[in-house]
C-alpha cells in the first residue's frame, strides 16, 4: 500500500473539503493528511491499488470549483520538517527542543555528537527518561522565561562533559508556552571560539623584520625546530620577542590550527599559577568555580603550551611541569583522575639557568627535558644592520596609533638611534619611537624629540665602577627629572607635555615642583 500526494487547485468555497472527503470515503480511501490553504488543499492519501490513481484524479477534477488536480511528491508539511532538519544539522551546535508533555520533537545531528545519542533514540521520549539530571528545560515550561550561558555538567556515555546551555520558550498563538528549545555549546568548543577571537594577530616568521645575517640564521634554525614536536628553550635578553618566535614556530609546525597558550611564569602567585596551569576540581579550595576550572595544559590540547619566563618557575611546579613532559599527563587541582595531554611545550627565560643550576635554584632533571633544542634570539645591539628597517615599521604602526603623520628622521636623530646600544632591546626601541611621534611636531622627528632611558643607566654604571652605592629609587627619579625637563623645554605647556607623557595636568605641576623645574606657560 502506497501513498499519494495531491495538489487540488480550487476557487474558495463553503463545503469544498466535505465534497472531497465524501468521494474518498466513497471509494474506501484513507486520509494520511490534509492541508488547505487559500486557493489549493493539499492531500495524501493511502491507495490499494495504483489504478486507483486515474480514476481519483478524475473524480476530484469533476467537484465544482476544482480547477485541476496535480500529482506532488510530497505534502508541504514533509518539506518544511525536511527543511528544518537540514538547518539545523548544519548548526554547529547542539539544539533539542520538548513539546508541552515534555517529550523531545527535535534533537539535530550536533546534540548527537555531542550527547553520544541517536536522535531516533530520543525523539518521541519524555526528556526526564533520557537525562537524570538533564539541560534545564523543564524550568522553562513551567517558568515560561529564558536562560543564557548556563553551566550544567551532563551525563554520556563518554563520562561527564561540561556544557554551555542557552534556553528559551516555545510560544503557541495564544502566547502561551507550548515548549521549550536549548542551545548547547562544549565548554571546549566555547574556549577555542574565545581563544580565535582574542587571539592576537598570528604571527609568522615573516614579521620578524631583519637583513642581519645572524637573524638570518636564528630563523633558519626556528624553521627547522617547528617541523617536529622536540621541546624547545628559547633564550635571549628582555625585550629580544621570545614571545614572537615562539607563536611562529607554533604557526610553521603541524599543530598550526590549533591553541596557542601562553603564560608568563613570573606574572602571578605560585597557587595562582598552579591552578592557571593544571586547573582544578569543584571544592579544591574556597572560592573555586561550581563544575571545577579547565587548566593550559588541557585547554591547548593538542596545540602548544608557551611558558615565558620559566626560570620564575616555583620547585613545586618544577616538579609538576617534569611530569608533564615525562609522562603527558596532569592531575587538577583536588583531583585524583589522571588527564592526558598532548602539548608542545615551548619555554623562555632571559635568566641564567646554568647559574640557577649550581644554587640549587632550578631542577637539573628540568633543566635537560626542557633544553632539548636551544634557541638564541641575539640582543638588538648585534643587529643594529636591522635598525632601519625595524625604525621604519614601528614609525608606521605609531603613526597610525596615533594618527599621526611622522614621516621623517633626520640624519642627526638617526644616528642617535644607531649609536645607542638598546639594552632593552626592540621593546625599548618600541617604546622610544612611540615618545619621539607623540614629541615630533613638524613632521619629522629630530634628536631633540629622541629621548633615551641611557640617564639612569649611565649613572649607574659610573657609580658601580667608581663603588658609589645608590638606591634604585634615586636612579628612577633621575631618569624621570632627565625626561620631564627635556618634555618641558620643548613644549613649554604644563598641559602639553601631560598629553605626551600620559599624565594628568596637576601630575605634571607636582612632579615640576618636586624637581624644582620652572614652569613656563606660553604667553597668550
Amino acid at each position: 500500500m502506497a501513498n499519494l500526494c495531491l495538489k487540488i487547485s480550487n476557487e474558495d468555497r463553503v463545503g469544498l473539503v466535505f465534497d472531497i472527503s465524501r468521494i474518498l470515503a466513497k471509494q474506501n480511501m484513507n486520509i494520511v493528511s490534509m492541508e488547505v490553504v487559500p486557493g489549493i488543499t493539499y492531500l495524501e492519501i493511502e491507495l490499494s491499488h495504483p489504478r486507483e490513481e486515474a480514476m481519483l484524479e478524475a473524480k476530484l477534477s469533476a467537484i465544482p470549483q476544482v480547477n485541476h488536480v496535480v500529482r506532488i511528491f510530497q505534502m508541504p508539511y514533509q518539506e518544511r520538517e525536511q527543511e528544518l532538519k537540514t538547518v539545523m544539522d548544519t548548526i554547529g551546535d547542539g539544539i533539542m527542543a520538548i513539546n508541552r508533555q515534555e517529550v523531545v520533537i527535535h534533537f539535530n545531528a550536533a546534540a548527537e555528537k555531542m550527547l553520544s545519542l541517536k536522535s531516533e533514540k530520543v525523539i518521541g521520549r519524555k526528556l526526564s527518561d533520557i537525562f537524570t539530571a538533564g539541560p534545564p528545560l523543564l524550568e522553562i515550561l513551567h517558568s515560561g522565561r529564558p536562560y543564557s550561558n548556563r553551566e550544567v555538567m551532563l551525563a554520556t556515555a563518554k563520562g561527564r562533559n561540561h556544557y554551555l546551555i542557552s534556553g528559551c520558550p516555545i510560544a503557541d498563538n495564544h502566547g502561551g508556552v507550548a515548549g521549550a528549545v536549548a542551545v548547547l555549546k562544549s565548554m571546549k568548543d566555547v574556549e577555542e571560539l574565545v581563544y580565535t577571537v582574542t587571539n592576537p594577530e598570528i604571527n609568522s616568521f615573516n614579521q620578524i623584520l631583519h637583513v642581519s645575517k645572524v637573524m638570518e640564521h636564528t630563523i633558519a634554525v626556528a624553521k627547522r625546530v617547528a617541523q617536529n614536536d622536540s621541546t624547545v628553550l628559547i633564550r635571549g635578553e628582555s625585550g629580544t620577542g621570545k614571545e614572537l618566535f615562539a607563536r611562529s614556530i607554533h604557526t610553521a609546525s603541524p599543530r598550526q590550527d590549533r591553541i596557542f597558550a601562553p603564560i608568563n611564569c613570573a606574572a602571578m602567585p605560585d597557587a595562582l599559577l598552579e591552578s592557571e596551569l593544571f586547573g582544578y576540581e569543584e571544592g579544591a579550595f574556597t572560592g573555586a568555580k561550581k563544575y571545577g576550572k579547565t587548566g593550559l595544559f588541557e585547554y591547548a590540547n593538542g596545540g602548544t603550551v608557551f611558558l615565558d619566563e620559566i626560570g620564575d618557575l616555583s620547585f613545586n611546579l618544577q616538579a609538576k611541569l617534569l611530569r608533564v613532559l615525562q609522562e603527558g599527563t596532569i592531575k587538577r587541582l583536588g583531583g585524583n583522575r589522571e588527564i592526558s595531554v598532548d602539548v608542545r611545550i615551548i619555554a623562555a627565560t632571559h635568566s641564567n639557568l646554568e647559574q640557577m643550576l649550581q644554587k640549587n635554584q632550578f631542577r637539573e632533571d628540568l633543566y635537560y627535558r626542557l633544553n632539548v633544542i636551544p634557541l638564541f634570539i641575539p640582543p638588538l645591539r648585534d643587529r643594529k644592520e636591522d635598525l632601519p628597517l625595524l625604525i621604519e615599521s614601528l614609525l608606521f604602526k605609531k603613526n597610525h596609533k596615533f594618527k599621526k603623520h611622522v614621516k621623517h628622521i633626520l640624519k642627526p636623530a638617526m644616528e642617535k638611534l644607531i649609536e645607542y646600544d638598546w639594552p632593552g632591546n626592540v621593546r625599548e626601541l618600541e617604546n622610544v619611537l612611540e615618545r619621539a611621534v607623540n614629541f615630533s611636531s613638524q613632521g619629522e622627528i629630530t634628536p631633540d624629540d629622541i629621548i633615551l632611558d641611557h640617564a639612569a643607566r649611565a649613572t649607574a654604571k659610573s657609580d658601580f665602577k667608581t663603588g658609589k652605592s645608590r638606591k634604585l629609587k634615586e636612579i628612577l627619579e633621575e631618569t624621570e627629572c632627565s625626561i620631564l625637563y627635556e618634555a618641558v623645554n620643548k613644549y613649554r605647556s604644563s598641559r602639553q607635555v601631560g598629553k605626551i607623557l600620559g599624565l594628568s595636568h596637576t601630575g605634571v605641576l607636582n612632579r615640576m615642583k618636586k624637581y624644582n623645574i620652572p614652569i613656563r606657560e606660553p604667553n597668550p
